[in-house]
């Protein structure tokens, strides 16, 4: 009944949805989905179910009564809500948590179904779309309802509104570098997480203005109202409240003792969200400077030494310069506090019980390069439909017009017709109609341009264009899978569950051993408790048959919790009754020098009030976000997680693994080394391995059974294989994902397309021929093992991702082919000899390379007997380097060995 506001729910539903959905039905037929074959993918194209064949269970009969009854439960409790006397906030965020927060029924239900069946936008889940369109619904009725002046009956509307994108960001990286210890770093990450929840409870419930688009560990992304097009000067309603809300969140930040101010910025009115990509990367360069504003700091005592984590507060104790301040300590415990209640499921948060046998752990570092995915960048590398297959399924257009298009250079031709099409507008042109149903109901260029271009990608707007340019844009447009709002959203939404899931796998890893002590934990009653070990949780190293063991105190039980690996102090048939009246030498952490002797009295399993503290999963999840993962685990755990990692990245990112590369890190650590040193080391490691754009060459290209297999000629010289699926799950042709960047400044092919603002010509990749350059950004590893924390100061050594699995490759080999490890072990010393001896100035280098090899295969076959191709392939992993990296890792980290 009210046109306008329909109008702003049609607005926010076409933006998210996006305008290359809007195609005429005989153009949309051949992208249906057949009906044994109703596939959701992912947002890259990897198929991840079939809807038909495996359907979720929202399409059964129960469980669809069960979504109805549920949407009908939430709207009454909505009705009851929206009574005069609710009035308080914390009731409506506790409803909007169950209706659609994380495992509400509702949410489980949209995520699991498709918002669009035909092909390929069967990436987005109804959960996206409906979200992010309620999101800007509820935006643009905000801000409708700020605006006296707001023209509820114009029926217009949809086609002036816009948003603003509210951007808060914290300095995150300064609290992890900080951190003394990973308890430092854990207890600010809670409270930068309340933060952030209190943030968007202001932002979606109290003031109901916008709801969350973006997050990451350092930066959210509110939508906001926005001025009309209609509109020449910036509302009277938006005046102040920039400030206002930088206000707001500053108190919201000093509640928790924040040492860094926030960052609060209101964007440009924009109807995309292509601008979030760019707004978070301002946000993040702005918070690298730790105090960036002005900022006051509370400072809870006035004397003592300066705070070791924080290094802004004084202490309390003028005696001790390792002991943290107030702020720094109550962070510290929380968590230990959290864990204790079972706040954390069965994850540890102590080092002791991740460190492996010998008592080493990994930090392992993750990152799919997202950014460019976000800002629209490497989206154009995606077609919306092939300009090819829409001339083969569309012979005659409207009013039984031959299309005009010539298949042999489709293009170029489109291109070239739109350009003569420029001079008027005529809504009923055959070729313009079929491509997009909207064009046939807007009245002239530039509308029918901000719609498509615009809207969707970083341009010029129609007037700042010549013609030519125009028209390559629109060509461009018509035909890409455009960064719509719903989809950009399921980009991050999909990075993080790709590495949720891999955590979920890491648990999994990290607990299989064949001592059943291995995860689980006890509890030591003293005989008596000293005056020194009353404060609650504690941490204590204790000694124990020459063992490390660390305890912690748990006052309402009075009594200790084992917090390490017990499978390092105890045999697998031994029983716990083996510290019955053990001597255990205690030093409480923070106070080195100060061992006191205690004798255990009884030992017993963990059970009332804390059973879930009887077994645990020896992980600890540093960070989960889009743009990183990290996580520490066993070391021994540490290869197996990456080879998961690199499995699951070669499977679901196969048709995109030029443009959505991995990285990983492996930082390898005794538990005793300072976890400040680890995060630093970290951090170095994750800043070498980004680089910029390889072009590597096509040797040979084969295509047969719906996969083209490429061999391709890197940068370093080395042939690497990659196999891209060029197949949908329904048999049919993939031409919508797998297109590359090729160095060709010339079309050759039916299926090229050109990008409009730098010319860089996209390939099919069964299109590629030998000879052939793409442009590639290399999936990289870097494995760094720290045995002090000099070695953060290291050269690194960055390898392309294809090095760990040769590595790994190259390990099982050596166990079949070694005679023992000391034969090993020889081999390795006599290789160092000679690559030190041959990098003398005085080496021949011209006869080096024979020489040299036939040196090496003697070397093998003396300490290995390696003949055939077992020698070849060691040979050559020698001449690459790869035999070094694989000894190192393997025996000196891992401290593997075989029989």
């Amino acid at each position: 009944r009210n046109p306008g506001l329909l109008g702003l729910l049609q607005a926010g539903h076409g933006i998210v949805s996006g305008v290359e959905k809007n195609l005429p039905g005989k153009t949309s037929e051949y992208l249906n989905q057949t009906v044994l074959h109703m596939w959701l993918t992912s947002p890259w194209g990897h198929p991840k179910r079939n809807l038909l064949a495996d359907p979720p269970e929202v399409l059964s009969p129960r469980k669809w009564q069960q979504l109805v009854a549920e949407i009908r439960r939430v709207l009454e409790e909505l009705r009851d809500l929206g009574t005069p006397n609710v009035q308080d906030v914390a009731l409506w965020q506790r409803w909007r948590k169950q209706a659609i927060g994380e495992g509400s029924f509702i949410r489980r239900a949209f995520l699991s179904t498709l918002a669009e069946t035909r092909l390929p936008n069967n990436d987005v889940t109804l959960w996206d779309q409906s979200y992010v369109t309620s999101a800007l619904f509820k935006s643009a009725v905000a801000g409708a309802l700020l605006n006296n002046s707001f023209p509820w009956d114009d029926k217009g509307i949809k086609g002036k509104v816009r948003w603003r994108l509210l951007t808060v960001a914290i300095g995150t990286d300064h609290y992890e570098a900080r951190g003394v210890k990973i308890g430092d770093w854990t207890g600010a990450q809670a409270s930068i997480e309340e933060f952030f929840r209190r943030v968007a409870e202001l932002i979606e419930v109290d003031l109901a203005v916008g709801s969350l688009l973006y997050r990451d560990s350092g930066v959210a992304v509110f939508s906001f109202p926005g001025e009309r097009f209609d509109e020449s000067v910036p509302t009277r309603w938006l005046n102040g409240w920039g400030r206002w809300l930088e206000e707001q969140l500053e108190a919201i930040a000093r509640e928790f003792d924040l040492e860094t101010p926030p960052h609060v910025r209101l964007s440009q009115p924009t109807r995309s969200l292509v601008p979030m990509a760019q707004e978070r990367s301002e946000a993040r360069k702005i918070v690298a400077i730790p105090v960036h504003k002005q900022w006051d700091i509370s400072l809870a005592d006035d004397r003592g030494h300066i705070c070791p984590v924080c290094q802004v507060r004084l202490n309390g104790d003028p005696t001790d310069k390792t002991r943290p301040c107030r702020v720094c300590h109550d962070r510290r415990h929380h968590r230990r506090k959290v864990w204790l209640q079972g706040g954390l499921g069965y994850e540890t948060i102590w080092f002791e019980e991740v460190a492996d046998r010998n008592g080493r752990l990994a930090l392992l570092s993750f990152s799919l390069e997202l950014e460019p995915w976000l800002s629209g960048e490497r989206v154009d590398s995606l077609r919306a439909q092939a300009i090819l297959e829409w001339v083969r399924f569309n012979p005659q257009l409207r009013g039984n017009t031959p299309n005009p298009i010539d298949p042999k250079n489709p293009f170029e031709d489109i291109t070239t017709y739109i350009r003569g099409k420029l001079s008027s507008f005529d809504k009923n042109d055959p070729v313009l109609t079929s491509l997009q149903e909207g064009y046939r109901y807007e009245s002239d260029w530039p509308s029918f341009f901000q719609k498509v271009v615009e809207d969707r990608a970083v341009a010029h707007a129609w007037d700042a264009l010549r013609a030519d340019e125009q028209a390559n844009w629109l060509s461009h447009q018509l035909f890409c899978k455009l960064p719509s709002p719903g989809r950009v959203y399921r980009f991050w939404r999909e990075a993080e569950e790709f590495f949720g899931e891999l955590l979920r796998e890491f648990r999994q890893m990290a607990t299989r051993s064949d001592n059943p002590w291995r995860i689980r934990r006890l509890i030591l009653k003293p005989q008596t408790t000293p005056e020194a070990q009353r404060q609650d949780l504690i941490l204590y190293d204790g000694r124990w048959r020459g063992q490390q063991i660390s305890l912690v105190y748990v006052q309402s039980l009075g009594a200790f919790i084992t917090a390490s690996n017990l499978a390092r102090v105890l045999q697998p048939e031994e029983s716990k009754e083996a510290f019955q009246g053990a001597r255990i030498s205690l030093e409480e952490e923070d106070q080195s020098g100060k061992r006191q002797d205690m004798e255990i009295k009884a030992v017993n399993e963990l059970g009332q009030p804390y059973p879930h503290l009887g077994v645990y999963a020896p992980v600890i999840p540093v960070e989960i976000s889009p743009l990183c993962f990290r996580v520490l685990v066993p070391l021994v755990a540490a290869s197996e997680c990456v080879d998961l990692a690199v499995s699951w990245w070669k499977e679901r990112f196969a048709q995109v693994w030029d443009r959505l590369p991995l990285r990983v890190g492996v930082v390898a650590f005794p538990r005793t080394l300072p976890y400040q040193a680890v995060v630093e080391a970290t951090r170095n490691l994750e800043n070498a391995w980004t680089g910029g754009d390889e072009t590597w060459r096509v040797e040979e290209a084969e295509s047969r059974n719906g996969v083209v297999a490429l061999l391709l000629h890197r940068t370093d010289g080395q042939i690497t294989l990659r196999v891209v699926p060029t197949t949908m799950p329904d048999g049919r042709e993939d031409v919508f994902y797998t297109n590359v960047v090729v160095e060709d400044r010339e079309l050759r092919f039916p299926r090229d397309f050109r990008h409009p603002q730098d010319g860089r010509i996209y390939r099919h990749v069964a299109d590629l021929r030998p000879g052939d350059g793409i442009k590639v950004s290399p999936a990289r590893i870097i494995t760094l093992f720290m045995d002090s924390t000099a070695t953060r100061f290291a050269d690194l050594d960055v390898h392309y991702l294809e090095a760990w699995v040769q590595m790994r490759e190259t390990w099982r080999l050596l166990t079949r082919v070694a005679p023992s490890q000391t034969a090993l072990q020889r081999l390795r010393s006599d290789l160092a000899s000679l690559e030190r001896d041959w990098k003398m100035p005085t080496a021949d280098k011209a006869a080096r390379g024979d020489l040299f090899k036939e040196t090496v295969q003697s070397l093998l076959f003396h300490h290995l007997r390696a003949r055939g191709s077992a020698l070849e392939t060691l040979t050559e992993a020698v001449m690459d380097g790869l035999l070094s990296l694989t000894l190192d890792w393997h025996m000196s980290a891992l401290k593997e060995s075989f029989s």
